[in-house]
């Protein structure tokens, strides 16, 4: 019946069938890749976690080495100070000023977009800060929201932006 529908506007309206062939599958394809966006890649997902972690790690330990691996050179941070660290140095810089300097570092991932070549996370995050810093006292538990921006970048995932809110309770 469809096949009948498509000669009668092929007659009618002067369309080839090939045509008409053509552009279903250009619509059947586009709308296709319109739903796929956003749908998470199991893979993708696992190494996104896993370098989520790997940071977490390079931040407890304070291990710069760690985090220039995860961190790309233009690696920019909105603060929790309100503040923008404008790339990785600069983020090293506050580390060395003690203001990235935890006992303990806890990340909980609560959502995972991936888009092609960038994968967002979201989620919360709770700390304790050795000793006092602006958004801390020492010795106290504090949690904060997270989105972090990571591309992939000649078949390497590269955090390149974050951000982090303090929770007012």
């Amino acid at each position: 019946m469809k096949l009948t529908f498509i000669l009668q506007l092929n007659i009618s309206n002067t369309f080839k069938l090939t045509d008409m062939l053509k552009t279903y599958f250009i619509i059947v394809l586009s709308t296709a890749s319109f739903f796929c966006k956003g749908q998470s890649n199991p893979n993708t997902e696992f190494t996104i976690r896993n370098l989520e972690q790997l940071a977490v790690k390079g931040i407890l330990e304070a291990d710069t080495n760690i985090l220039k691996q995860v961190w790309a050179p233009e690696f920019m941070v909105t603060t929790p100070r309100n503040t923008i660290a404008e790339n990785r140095e600069a983020v090293f810089k506050n580390q060395k000023a003690g203001l990235i300097d935890y006992s303990s570092f806890e990340r909980i991932i609560e959502k995972i977009q991936i888009n092609e070549n960038v994968a967002i996370t979201m989620g919360y995050e709770t700390f304790v800060a050795k000793h006092d810093i602006p958004e801390a006292k020492a010795g106290e538990r504090v949690k904060r929201r997270f989105t972090n921006v990571w591309m992939n970048k000649n078949g390497q995932w590269l955090q390149i932006a974050r951000q982090a809110s303090l929770i007012c309770l």
